[in-house]
């Protein structure tokens, strides 16, 4: 990935662009550039991800053969009510760039997938470093990892990965464009607009899902996307209850 084209298509220009041909994780990068004290705004490219990072402490694929894997650190300094609905505001950025530059549509897997004819092709991991004193969270890492035209996967992954299935040569366009889709966001509450975007691409609402809460597995209808991006569920007893991001994984059946 080309560096300076990266960099001459981002919207803000004091930017930081550093390009990787491999390494452990883009988002683990910044976080160690954040603890040696960086303030700036970084975007971290690579084609390859050795110990690439999902929710909950689960690996993420990353080889060097058709993925684009990138991470953004950005200071935005928000009340810790805005955290909750940052990773919906995210897959909307995503997924709309995506499709801008590669006329690809992609759903949305609640809380922070992407997918494409019933496989993930895109994996969001979003990081907040919060102070506590002030009731802030004063930077966070947007991790992106798509996978554009990777072909081959491990076994394991075989019946669950899937790739956009482009040209590699969209990939510093694609960079740009996410960076740029991520460096407009606006905080807080979802917008009508992102809310209507959110709910006409989710791949969830109208199913039944099992949901895992300390292990334990729950069966129920997702029902409706609420303005913080909480996704309210109907249980088989017919309650309903409004899952967060920070408490549950999601399966579809």
């Amino acid at each position: 990935m080309n560096c300076e084209s990266i960099r001459s298509n981002i919207c803000i220009k004091d930017i930081k662009v550093i390009s990787f041909d491999s390494i452990d994780s883009t988002s683990s990068y910044l976080r160690r550039l954040l603890n040696d004290g960086e303030k700036g705004t970084v975007l971290a490219v690579s084609k390859e991800q050795t110990a690439g990072r999902g929710r909950s402490g689960k690996s993420f694929y990353s080889p060097d053969c058709g993925g684009l894997y990138m991470s953004l650190l950005i200071h935005p300094e928000i009340g810790f009510d805005a955290v909750p609905s940052v990773t919906a505001k995210v897959c909307v950025a995503v997924c709309r760039a995506i499709e801008k530059v590669t006329g690809v549509a992609t759903d949305i897997k609640w809380v922070n997938d992407l997918y494409l004819n019933g496989k993930k092709v895109c994996g969001i991991l979003c990081e907040a470093v919060n102070d506590y004193k002030n009731a802030v969270t004063k930077s966070i890492i947007i991790g992106v990892g798509v996978n554009v035209s990777t072909a081959d996967f491990p076994e394991d992954l075989h019946d669950i990965a899937g790739s956009l299935g482009v040209s590699q040569t969209y990939c510093d366009k694609l960079v740009s464009e996410i960076a740029n889709a991520l460096l407009r966001l606006s905080f807080g509450e979802l917008s009508e607009d992102e809310l209507m975007f959110y709910r006409e691409r989710s791949c969830v609402l109208g199913k039944t899902i099992n949901y895992y809460v300390d292990g334990q597995k729950n069966t129920a209808e997702a029902v409706a996307i609420d303005s913080s991006g909480g996704l309210v569920v109907k249980n088989i007893n017919g309650e309903a209850l409004t899952l967060t991001s920070g408490e549950i994984s999601v399966r579809l059946y």
